[in-house]
């Protein structure tokens, strides 16, 4: 997306491994990093993945002014968001996979494998409109639940507006 958006060269992009550093870490590890290259907009993207720090993660980065983009119950939700409008819960990523690959051109989905933005990109309206509507509703529907005990959830689209806002 970072290149297929052409984004200035001041967008940097770093992905730590979720069973090396948990989503707290992963908050730090910005901190620290926004620190040192004097970053003016922070954003950490994780998933559910069972992490026993949701919470802190999410209190970290608020106290930090650092926006958290989160996904329930894996980041694969925002894929499904661009065939699917559904406030379907899954109970596990292998599941939500499982109804991923019922999508056309998505088959033989594999985790980490980045081919797939080509067949996602051309849908990318439609996922950011789906997925909207489907966090509202959820959002609406479970008031006072925190953000990160959602299911479903992603607030993906948030970040690729940013990132679309910021093409050259």
């Amino acid at each position: 997306m970072k290149e297929d958006f052409r984004l200035p060269k001041t967008i940097g992009v770093d992905v730590f491994q979720s069973n090396k550093v948990d989503c707290k870490g992963v908050a730090e590890e910005a901190i620290k990093k926004a620190k040192r290259e004097g970053f003016q907009e922070i954003f950490v993207v994780f998933d559910h993945d069972n992490q026993a720090k949701r919470d802190e993660a999410f209190k970290l980065a608020s106290d930090k002014k650092i926006k958290v983009i989160f996904s329930s119950i894996c980041f694969e939700s925002w894929y499904l968001f661009h065939f699917k409008n559904s406030t379907r819960a899954f109970d596990s990523d292998e599941a939500l996979e499982k109804e991923l690959k019922k999508c056309v051109g998505m088959e033989k989905y594999e985790k980490n494998d980045f081919k797939h933005y080509s067949i996602l990109k051309g849908r990318l309206n439609f996922a950011k409109s789906n997925t909207e509507n489907v966090r509202l509703s959820v959002l609406e529907n479970n008031y006072g639940v925190e953000i990160f005990n959602l299911n479903p959830f992603t607030n993906v689209d948030e970040l690729v507006l940013f990132l679309e806002n910021q093409r050259s």
